[in-house]
């Protein structure tokens, strides 16, 4: 892989895969929720909408006709952190198709009809997004955790601040934030190299840079029991730890130790809440990793009548867990996650994608060797170190949305569990 830095501020990595017979352009810009405020909330989703529906060159039907001309595909999605936008295309296309995708990103023609007819758009998907409760628990669990940090921040916003949005606002953050030194570009596949420059340099070759790069700010962690009723059959639960940033020493323990406690049905809760007890549709264990912090989740889906025994389950399955771990879990937990990561490299776009990510937030490439030797090295001890470490009960927060109990419910019964450790 070829790395280079323009003068400007920008990074492009090319990955050439002469064998293929297709290439995929990708611009990462750092602009997410976490760069919002409770004015424009959702911005940012709200131009990767608006971004599509023509530039000052060429109408929206007019780029999505182009790009059925060649056969590519394209698309784009936004995150708390940043917005990707890419294009497929077949390698004697890809120029058409590159030129396509630059035209949509720097000339947005931000037709004020075309505004309006979006702001619809997307309050149609906030109130589907509203109707699905595992989905809002996060939202509810993240905004609670991460308050006074962007990261609290939804992705699409709420109605009230997508349904105010105007021309000026869009043209304001597009100029602080779709900025050169906040921007990567990469390309990977058959392509040719000095082809590609040179389109990025007709592009984005006279900006300039603004003096605003991409700044890592600490998430907070904040923990506490919340509630939110909705007419849904069943409750979703989230049990949320203090976790850690995306670069960090304990990434793979933790992961494997994730992998132990709730990946699957041979996990710990998996087997027990699951299989034995029969008390939840599905239960998992995760780790929600941003630049500047993080989260390790429990998530489980249920009836309201299963709640306390599966919650009381649960919570003794973590209590216990440095404890209970055992080498054999600890190497299954190991080839489980390095065969997932390998399998999803040979994917060419989840490793494009993964590729960009780390370079826009890590300013680097993070190798296959790399991610494979430091799972290797991960031993029971590693393991048992982060277990006792990050999973502690009384330092829990608590999100509960469905058809949910009162909240001092909730309460109690983690008060009591706590006091009964003691």
């Amino acid at each position: 892989m070829k790395i280079k830095t323009f003068e400007n501020g920008l990074r492009v990595f090319y990955d050439c895969r002469p064998d293929s017979r297709s290439a995929t352009v990708g611009i990462w810009v750092a602009s997410g929720s976490e760069n919002e405020n409770d004015r424009n909330n959702g911005i940012s989703h709200f131009i990767e909408h608006i971004l599509f529906k023509g530039s000052k060159n060429r109408t929206g039907f007019e780029i999505a006709e182009g790009m059925d001309e060649i056969g590519a595909s394209y698309n784009a999605y936004t995150t708390k952190e940043y917005t990707y936008f890419y294009v497929k295309a077949l390698d004697y296309q890809l120029i058409k198709a590159t030129d396509l995708l630059f035209d949509l990103f720097k000339n947005p023609r931000l037709d004020e009809n075309d505004i309006e007819t979006e702001k619809g758009v997307i309050l149609e998907e906030i109130a589907m997004c509203e109707d699905d409760p595992s989905e809002k628990c996060f939202d509810v669990a993240e905004k609670g955790i991460y308050e006074g940090s962007g990261l609290a921040y939804e992705i699409l916003g709420t109605k009230e601040t997508v349904s105010n949005m105007k021309k000026e606002d869009f043209l304001s953050y597009i100029n602080t934030y779709y900025v050169p030194e906040r921007t990567v570009i990469g390309v990977s596949g058959n392509f040719s190299e000095e082809e590609i420059e040179e389109k990025i340099k007709e592009y984005f070759g006279k900006d300039k840079n603004t003096g605003n790069p991409i700044k890592t700010e600490k998430a907070p962690f904040t923990r506490d029991v919340r509630t939110l009723t909705k007419d849904v059959e069943q409750t979703h639960i989230l049990m949320s730890f203090k976790g850690i940033p995306i670069q960090h020493k304990e990434l793979y323990p933790l992961q494997i130790c994730s992998f132990v406690l709730g990946l699957g049905p041979s996990s710990m809760l998996g087997r027990r809440i699951r299989e034995e007890l029969g008390l939840v549709y599905g239960i998992e264990s995760f780790l929600v990793r941003f630049a500047g912090g993080g989260t390790i989740e429990v998530s489980m889906s249920l009836a309201p009548s299963s709640e306390e025994k599966a919650i009381r389950e649960s919570l003794k399955i973590l209590s216990g867990l440095e404890a209970s771990l055992t080498e054999r879990q600890v190497t299954i937990a190991k080839e489980k996650l390095a065969s997932s990561f390998i399998m999803s490299r040979e994917q060419p776009q989840s490793r494009f994608s993964a590729t960009g990510y780390n370079m826009l937030l890590l300013n680097r490439e993070v190798t296959d060797d790399e991610i494979i030797e430091s799972i290797r090295s991960v031993t029971l001890g590693d393991v048992k170190r982060v277990a006792k470490e990050y999973f502690d009960i009384a330092q829990m927060s608590f999100t509960a949305v469905g058809k949910v109990s009162e909240k001092e419910k909730y309460k109690k019964i983690i008060a009591e569990f706590i006091k009964e450790g003691e």
